[in-house]
């Protein structure tokens, strides 16, 4: 239960829980009901192509890089991977965390 992934495999279901465990003043039914709404959820997509484009640019941009500075071109793919996947991550914990407290309080938009 806690290795469910959520947020498109950048979140785990025990990042959630532990998200939902921090919000006070909530009985546990609540609690489990938070954390599964959270974990189905989704965030909207969009600007798809662009990001697509600013991930390959990253990650071709570190090979082209690392190649520049002699290292193999495959490592520096390898860190723009990275990079994109932190950035990936970030944008996923913010998104969801902007949706626990729309559920938490749904008349704070």
């Amino acid at each position: 239960d806690y290795l469910t992934p959520t947020a498109v495999l950048l979140v785990s279901r025990a990042w959630v829980l532990r998200e939902v465990g921090a919000v006070a003043d909530l009985d546990d039914g609540r609690r489990a009901q938070l954390a599964d709404e959270l974990s189905a959820y989704e965030p909207e997509r969009r600007n798809g192509l662009r990001n697509n484009f600013i991930a390959w640019l990253i990650m071709l941009g570190g090979a082209g890089l690392a190649s520049l500075i002699g290292l193999p071109a495959w490592l520096g793919f390898a860190g723009g991977v990275l990079i994109v996947l932190a950035m990936a991550r970030a944008l996923a914990t913010r998104a969801l965390r902007w949706r626990l407290a729309q559920l938490i309080d749904p008349d704070s938009r």
